[in-house]
């Protein structure tokens, strides 16, 4: 193959110096040999040029063509050599004959080397597609560019409409648009205070004369939009952190401490010692080893599942996962496997086909890394897993578990450690690697991961929500801190008072009236003798919510006035559920969890009665997240859209008649799910709820239910 290859390079060189050769004129022809008068020097350069061609050409002394060594310099009439005279004639002649000179080798080549011609070939055409089709992409991306392009007149005019129309307010509760006439209730979540829900009424205002207009040169602000206040059961907020008074204050101090941002992620220099701080006082809560903190709750999860598992690993997955679980299953890039949601049965079944195969192929069990993922408490089904059989099979089996535990953490177990604690196993040694967010129960922004320090050192430089990602606000992770504190029923360390809501201390405390006649005038305020304006305008300077009759604002307004003056009093005096801490605010929740799902199962309840055939709760009787589906005689024969628009008509009555705020959960995004639920309605618990909360919340979804179930039934029947 290599003499083959070597002669074909020199017969290569041959050809290339036979084509140099016609190309330069017959020496004889060229030059002249006047008889007469000749120049006195003679001209080298041609001799020049020919020997050049010669090393080019790849001549050898046996195959070297004689050329005489008298070069002597003639010119034409005009004084032009005939060597620049005829080399465009013997150029042209060159570039006519050379496809067929090149056709002649390319077949002589053809049959002694195919394979250089196969290769050859296919490297020429595919230079030459590769160039004509980047040339139609980037000519079809510039008309698309061009098409799409809105004009200078649509630019004025979308900015025009912009500023004329100005903010709208978003959708509604109760309904969202689908794209068939139908529209939400035109309002949005103004603030939440303990169990109510505060929403903004949206208000048509694009006719509203502005300020600057008016004749009579008064500029006056146009008046807020009015609020109207409904019971909460719809916020993914178990301990009513959002509302909780101690946790804004401190909110509002860590913000005129450190300001909003961190401004880098946390390897460069967005570390803040409240990032490390809430790390250290997680993992002391949790009993692990360390805490790693991320900015962004699904980010978290996500990031976890593809810092452990990469490609050629073997994931063990419950179908049932959320969307962050899922999206960190697929990022992985590993082998998954699904088993039934909360099924133990399956999850067996399908470890045991994986040992069979290992048996069948030699492989042992630990020559794959091999994980089980799966919640504590799944956020999309309101189930609970069963934790102590899965952890028996993971050691059978030998897989490591990882565990989302975002909707547990401070809602499940007696000190609000979560599933682990709730059927009494413990981190680290049960479960490898638990993360969850901070953004339900703990009241904060982002999500943590705890484990061993192997855990957490390895997501140091290979969790990229961490590595990438801007760190926490500071200010949110003390916010964190004092979340963790409450729990622990520390939280007088936040605010400077070891007795903050402990939940213990009920004796020598003064009732919140007969505190507000001692205080008097305090930061110069007589709150009794305060115009409605007046306690709004207050209010609104302290984030509280202005809405209400004058005898609530009032009372909001003392009890903030006394928390200021005196934190651990004014939360034992008013009794606020949103600031009570330790064991007692989880048997809190735990008490209101109960109230809920008894009511609403109470056969002898008269509007609990109406849901009984209606409705089926389908959640764990624990969790404080309810699901409620349509009973079988009522989804049969219903598709999915129409089950989608009955419930989301009862979401529309409750919030508009019955003034109680649910979710309906059928028009939800279901892209990223392995396993799409039923339309549902769903409801959440928490600490600030009362058990007359509970009755209106029953009487509003009877009245609902028959209201929409019965008209509907009536049009079918039409």
């Amino acid at each position: 193959m290599t003499g083959k290859f070597a002669k074909n390079v020199h017969d290569l060189g041959v050809a290339a110096g036979r084509t140099l050769r016609r190309l330069l004129p017959p020496l004889d022809d060229l030059y002249s040999h006047p008889s007469s008068s000749s120049s006195s020097s003679s001209w080298r350069y041609p001799s020049m040029v020919v020997a050049l061609g010669r090393r080019w050409a790849g001549y050898n002394y046996r195959h070297g063509v004689p050329i005489p060594d008298d070069i002597i310099d003639a010119s034409s009439d005009h004084g032009t050599p005939h060597y620049l005279l005829l080399l465009p004639s013997r150029a042209l002649d060159a570039l006519l004959t050379l496809p067929g000179r090149y056709r002649s080798w390319w077949l002589d080549l053809l049959h002694s080397n195919p394979l250089h011609v196969l290769v050859e070939t296919m490297l020429i055409v595919m230079c030459v597609i590769l160039v004509v089709l980047q040339r139609r992409a980037d000519w079809r991306f510039g008309q698309e560019k061009m098409k799409f392009k809105p004009t200078r007149e649509e630019e004025d005019e979308l900015i025009d409409e912009w500023k004329s129309e100005r903010r709208r307010a978003l959708g509604g509760l109760g309904g969202r648009g689908r794209g068939d006439g139908e529209v939400g209730t035109g309002s949005v979540v103004a603030g939440i205070d303990g169990s109510r829900l505060l929403l903004l009424q949206r208000r048509d205002d694009r006719n509203a004369p502005d300020d600057d207009d008016r004749d009579d040169g008064i500029s006056t602000k146009a008046p807020s939009p009015p609020t109207t206040s409904v019971l909460n059961f719809a916020t993914l907020d178990p301990l009513s952190s959002s509302s909780s008074v101690v946790l804004r204050d401190v909110a509002r101090r860590s913000l005129s401490h450190y300001g909003c941002g961190s401004c880098g992620p946390r390897g460069f220099y967005g570390t803040i010692d409240a990032h490390l701080e809430v790390e250290s006082a997680m993992s002391d809560f949790l009993g692990t080893e360390g805490a790693i903190l991320y900015s962004d709750g699904a980010s978290a999860a996500t990031s976890t599942v593809a810092a452990f598992a990469k490609r050629g690993d073997l994931l063990v997955v419950d179908e049932g996962c959320n969307e962050a679980l899922l999206v960190g299953v697929t990022l992985s890039r590993a082998n998954v496997r699904y088993f039934r949601h909360n099924n133990v049965r399956d999850l067996r079944r399908v470890l045991e086909r994986v040992s069979s195969q290992d048996c069948a192929r030699g492989r042992k069990p630990t020559d794959q890394r091999r994980f089980l993922v799966v919640e504590g408490l799944y956020r999309n089904w309101g189930t609970i897993a069963p934790l102590d059989e899965i952890v028996k099979l993971k050691e059978e089996f030998h897989y490591r578990l990882i565990l989302d535990d975002s909707h547990g953490i401070g809602s499940l177990g007696s000190n609000g450690m979560g599933s682990l604690e709730h059927h009494g196993l413990r981190h680290m040694i049960h479960a490898e690697i638990v993360t969850f967010s901070l953004e339900y129960s703990l009241g904060s922004v982002g999500g943590m991961t705890v484990g061993s320090e192997e855990v957490v050192d390895h997501q140091r430089l290979s969790g990229a929500g961490y590595c990438f990602s801007a760190s926490a606000p500071p200010f949110l992770s003390k916010v964190c801190l004092a979340s963790i504190r409450r729990l622990e029923g520390r939280l007088g360390e936040m605010t400077g008072d070891d007795d903050v809501g402990d939940g213990t201390d009920d004796g020598d405390v003064m009732e919140v009236g007969e505190m507000r006649d001692v205080i008097g005038d305090v930061e110069g305020l007589n709150v009794e003798e305060m115009r409605v304006a007046d306690l709004r305008t207050e209010l609104k300077k302290r984030g509280l919510s202005a809405s209400g009759r004058k005898a609530e604002l009032r009372a909001r307004l003392g009890d903030h006035i006394l928390l200021l003056s005196s934190p651990s009093a004014v939360v034992r005096a008013s009794s606020r559920p949103g600031d009570i801490s330790g064991p007692a605010l989880l048997e809190l929740l735990h008490r209101n969890v109960s109230n809920l799902y008894g009511t609403l199962t109470n056969p002898a309840h008269p509007h609990a009665l109406k849901l009984r055939t209606r409705l089926v709760i389908t959640s764990h009787s624990q969790s404080p997240i309810l699901y409620l589906r349509l009973a079988d005689g009522e989804a049969i024969g219903r598709t999915r859209a129409e089950q989608t628009r009955i419930l989301d008509e009862i979401s529309r009555h409750c919030l508009e008649r019955g003034r109680v705020a649910i979710v309906s959960t059928g028009g939800h995004t279901k892209k990223y799910l392995q396993l799409v639920p039923e339309p549902c309605l769903r409801l959440v618990a928490n600490v600030s709820q009362t058990m007359e909360d509970v009755e209106t919340l029953t009487r509003a979804l009877g009245d609902a239910v028959e209201s929409v179930l019965v008209r509907n039934d009536g049009s079918a029947m039409e």
